[in-house]
């Protein structure tokens, strides 16, 4: 098979014994749920990609995907949302929660805007909010994500990639999806930059993208 460059070679998902075990699933269809369960499972994220994507990093067909896509549908695993942005239709999937099945509790994005400083607080021993100087709030702000709802500038966004190069990008994404899916710009409005730096460091740090 010809090297595809749009996945990176130490891309990878995981499989889960309850996807098997619980929901049944096998081939293709299991490991369609178990990519899109990857990029969806802490409640933040949807998978944005394309079905060729799917097709190649599953080494099946795009006519192979759609089947699977839809069988999972219907069995309501995954649940598929269509959005307009800048008059171009995109579409998305996410893992629905299985939350009896799950080992672990995820946590959910949302709530008012402070408790994103409390919630750094309590999962980061040195407070990376104290860390941010102060003359990284007063530079231009910019919108980063597909949707555009996660605002940074470009010393915050810098600090980002080099704690994170490989995943930055991907988390920022998540993060804009998760505001976008669930229509959550009236809370997330009051974010400052650096309110949506600590929340996507904190995610990547979660995930062990970060070094602590």
């Amino acid at each position: 098979m010809e090297n595809n460059k749009k996945i990176k070679p130490n891309s990878y998902y995981s499989i889960q014994y309850w996807m098997i075990n619980e929901l049944g699933l096998k081939g293709l269809e299991l490991s369609i749920y178990a990519i899109i369960y990857g990029f969806s499972r802490d409640h933040c994220g949807a998978f944005t990609g394309s079905r060729s994507y799917l097709a190649d990093f599953t080494n099946s067909t795009k006519a192979g995907v759609d089947k699977a896509l839809k069988s999972l549908i219907q069995k309501n695993l995954l649940e598929k949302k269509d959005f307009v942005n800048h008059g171009i239709k995109n579409c998305i999937y996410v893992a629905k929660e299985v939350a009896n099945l799950v080992s672990y509790q995820s946590t959910e994005l949302g709530g008012v805007a402070n408790s994103v400083s409390q919630g750094s607080q309590l999962s980061c021993p040195n407070n990376i909010e104290d860390n941010i100087e102060d003359n990284t709030l007063s530079l231009e702000v910019k919108h980063f994500g597909l949707y555009e709802n996660v605002i940074l500038n470009d010393e915050l966004y810098d600090r980002l990639l080099i704690e994170s190069e490989e995943y930055a990008d991907e988390y920022i994404n998540r993060l804009d999806s998760h505001i976008e899916m669930h229509q959550l710009h009236k809370q997330y409005s009051a974010y400052a930059p650096n309110q949506f730096f600590i929340k996507i460091f904190d995610m990547l740090r979660r995930d062990g993208h970060v070094e602590v």
